[in-house]
């Protein structure tokens, strides 16, 4: 059974970077904004929906910077990624991206994934 959430909230800089594809305006950039969008009604619905990173693989620097007690991973175009978790309050649930990356930074945080 699917576990909804109340909402999706963008941090800080998953706004920048959806900002950043906006003003691209190329193909690429175009094909990453529109699964975005789209992934948004879906992770409403289940917001378990794509790769749970293991606790003890979430890098030391996402999870220091953004407090992370879980990590998921969506892959979007180009070899780009989301990544997500989900916070409680109550008993609301609510998606929160923090990250929109490229294949490098992603890579940065994963080495030797193969992904």
């Amino acid at each position: 059974m699917p576990l909804g959430a109340a909402e999706t909230v963008l941090g800080p800089r998953a706004e920048t970077a959806i900002r950043t594809l906006e003003r691209g305006r190329t193909g690429e950039a175009v094909s990453i904004l529109r699964r975005v969008r789209a992934l948004r009604p879906i992770l409403l619905a289940d917001c378990l929906h794509d790769e749970v990173v293991p606790k003890d693989r979430v890098p030391r620097a996402l999870r220091d910077a953004h407090g992370l007690e879980n990590l998921y991973v969506e892959d979007l175009p180009s070899f780009w990624r989301l990544l997500y978790t989900v916070v409680r309050e109550g008993a609301t649930r609510y998606v929160v991206v923090f990250e929109i990356v490229d294949h490098d930074t992603y890579s940065k945080w994963f080495p030797g994934r193969g992904r």
